[in-house]
């Protein structure tokens, strides 16, 4: 949970969006957000950006639990739209751990329950020094 409470301190988007924690369990996690004025798109209904950013995070929580993983591949379909002061859920699950893989599947539903956008997520296992050294050269 330490890894967990990490990402959810140190993830800008998380703050950025209001995102809340609902559940988590090694290999799944609830997370849900508001759909705020500042994340309408022209049609005055909840950005692709904002559905998928929540779904996003969700997926960075369960492949980054237990080791650092940065996502390389998303799929990502939409179905409804969320409105306005709707209350947005992201879950991912796990589907499968390997030593130089990690895929998920992911479901946004809105506040009635309808399924608004799925899909799947890979991620690859990667060393946080990686990403914190200094680039070569420099």
């Amino acid at each position: 949970m330490e890894r967990v409470r990490h990402i959810l301190d140190n993830d800008r988007i998380v703050g950025l969006f209001g995102m809340e924690l609902l559940s988590f369990e090694p290999g799944k996690v609830r997370i849900q957000a508001r759909v705020a004025e500042e994340f309408l798109n022209a049609h005055r209904i909840a950005h692709g950006a904002f559905i998928f950013a929540l779904a996003d995070v969700a997926f960075a929580i369960v492949v980054n639990a237990e080791t650092d993983a940065v996502g390389v591949q998303w799929s990502f379909n939409t179905f409804r739209a969320a409105m306005p002061g709707e209350t947005v859920t992201a879950e991912c699950r796990l589907l499968h751990r390997g030593r130089s893989l990690l895929v998920v599947e992911y479901d946004v539903v809105g506040e009635s329950g309808k399924l608004l956008a799925k899909g799947q997520a890979t991620a690859l296992p990667a060393s946080r020094d990686r990403f914190t050294s200094p680039a070569p050269g420099k």
